[in-house]
């Protein structure tokens, strides 16, 4: 959309701020002109739209409808819920703005942003010694996320490299790693400015920092990477990345450092949510914050205890009435609820059109987030409505398909839905990069190995399972095994998994189809069980 005078210069401030709309077209024409400013067409236009409207007082009418509607070309019938473009558009355009004030605009009189949870933009002053926290919400929302949610502060890596052509790297490591974790969603993220180093991080009240420092070795470029627990003053975590020293290629060599570090640190199972999984362990479900709620399902999905699902459900039911329009909490009791109907682990009523419902509040409440469109995504493969699913799986890619955060259970959606190229590859490029992958995708690689016939395969990726509480690890191996000839090895594995699952031959073929949704396949494996002792009923 080109600016076509809707940007009147004016006298009157814009919000009661000190900027006037003419101030505001500076800024506009600043950063819409700079190159570092990295937004298509379509995203430019997005940000005209909506700080013409704030500036004609319109903000009312800056809705995700109107957006798709004038900006994105989406006919009369658009819904939000299912086609999220507005908000995928959103979190890039947030990035591109992050991304210019960091490197071209550090010194802008003037900050425009697009908080999360709105589109309507918001104009700040700024000083020479602004730190940026990532996401911006209103002051309630604002107060809220810094009390109840883990918060971490990105710095600039500092520059040893002797040569001043290279000090923009370490400012631009640490802004990619910024916006590669915002994405996220659960951490609160600070960046830190250069001039703002000799500041402490807990001055703004982080509880974890990320520093480090850039170096050159031969013909290549060293970045080191150091995540700190400052409650402690515990190094907790540090990594070293290389690359040849080839100007055109640093920003690449940014992006891939920030992916690693952000699946390492911020992930499901990463260092920072481990290391307050601990230390919450003892706290009461009414005492949890939404975070640590969220924490007490990661806690059950790796465990797979009895009482790990009794803590989870709790916490997470205690977070959806003292949160309710927190989409995440409604996406992982969606996936909670999944698991236990899928696996029937727990005598505990946990039915699967109430998992999906959890599920579709969860992505209506947050549709630009990679896991809630995951959670609904396995809630419709449970429930058997496969197209559903894949389109779900497509759209949790298509959010941020170069992220590493959530990759692994990406890759592991769409192998199960029959994405036989592109799922199996997605999970072992995040089980390359990042050590702290979700153990449980290797069902979706042996999955594939037992589709292909190539039982040796098939039978090494259940020795990297290790979920020994879930009865699917007995029931790879003993069909692999049955299927191998191993029949002594085989028996043995079955009857693991009867002492498991008594009930197996009697709902083992249901339970089978579940998670494998052809039959060509489950034909296949009730013939390996068989051979080892376990006869399923219904085949």
């Amino acid at each position: 959309m080109a600016n076509n005078g809707s940007l009147h210069p004016a006298a009157a401030p814009v919000d009661g701020s000190k900027f006037s709309p003419s101030a505001v077209q500076e800024q506009m024409s600043r950063i819409l002109g700079s190159s570092e400013f990295n937004a298509t067409d379509s995203q430019r236009a997005f940000l005209e739209y909506v700080v013409a409207k704030a500036l004609a007082g319109k903000e009312d009418q800056i809705k995700g409808y109107a957006v798709a509607t004038e900006v994105f070309g989406r006919r009369e019938d658009f819904d939000q819920a299912t086609d999220p473009v507005v908000s995928i558009q959103a979190n890039k355009l947030r990035r591109a703005l992050e991304r210019y004030y960091l490197v071209a605009g550090r010194n802008d009189p003037l900050r425009i942003d697009i908080p999360k949870g709105t589109y309507v933009p918001t104009f700040q002053q700024r000083c020479t010694e602004t730190e940026t926290a990532l996401p911006h919400d209103d002051h309630h929302a604002r107060t809220c996320f810094e009390i109840t949610w883990p918060s971490l502060a990105v710095q600039p890596l500092v520059n040893l490299t002797g040569n001043p052509e290279l000090e923009h790297v370490g400012a631009a490591i640490a802004s990619e790693i910024a916006s590669e974790i915002t994405c996220y969603q659960e951490i609160r993220v600070i960046l830190q400015f250069p001039e703002k180093r000799k500041r402490r991080a807990t001055d703004k009240g982080a509880r974890f920092v990320l520093s480090g420092s850039i170096n050159t070795d031969l013909s290549n470029l060293k970045a080191s990477v150091i995540l700190t627990d400052l409650s402690t003053g515990m190094q907790i975590w540090a990594d070293t990345y290389r690359a040849a020293l080839n100007p055109a290629h640093l920003m690449i060599f940014a992006e891939e450092v920030a992916r690693t570090v952000a699946g390492k640190s911020c992930a499901e199972y990463g260092i920072i949510a481990k290391q307050l999984s601990v230390e919450s362990k003892h706290t009461p479900p009414r005492q949890l914050t939404t975070y640590e709620a969220m924490l007490r399902y990661h806690e059950f999905n790796a465990q797979y205890t009895h009482q790990a699902f009794l803590d989870a459900m709790r916490a997470l039911q205690q977070a959806s009435k003292s949160e309710p329009d927190c989409g995440l909490v409604w996406s992982l009791m969606a996936r909670l609820y999944a698991i236990n109907y899928g696996t029937e682990l727990f005598a505990v009523d946990t039915p699967i059109d109430e998992a999906v419902g959890f599920a579709q509040t969860g992505a209506k409440l947050d549709p630009g987030n990679q896991r809630t469109r995951g959670a609904l995504s396995f809630a419709l493969m449970l429930a058997n409505e496969i197209s559903a699913a894949r389109v779900e799986a497509d759209r949790a890619l298509a959010l941020n398909p170069d992220s590493l955060i959530f990759l692994d259970g990406i890759g592991y959606l769409l192998t199960l839905l029959g994405d036989w190229q592109r799922g199996p590859a997605l999970i072992r490029k995040a089980i390359d990069i990042n050590p702290y992958y979700n153990p449980i995708v290797h069902h979706a690689l042996w999955l594939d190995m037992f589709r292909r016939l190539d039982y040796r395969q098939a039978y090494l990726e259940t020795l990297n399972f290790k979920t020994p509480n879930l009865f699917w690890e007995h029931v790879m191996k003993a069909a692999t095994l049955g299927h191998l000839g191993r029949i002594p090895e085989g028996c043995q594995v079955a009857d693991g998994l009867l002492t498991r699952k008594p009930d197996f031959a009697q709902r083992g073929n249901f339970l089978i189809r579940h998670f494998i949704k052809f039959d060509e396949i489950v034909e296949r494996m009730l013939v390996g069980l068989s051979r080892v002792g376990i006869d399923v009923e219904g085949n």
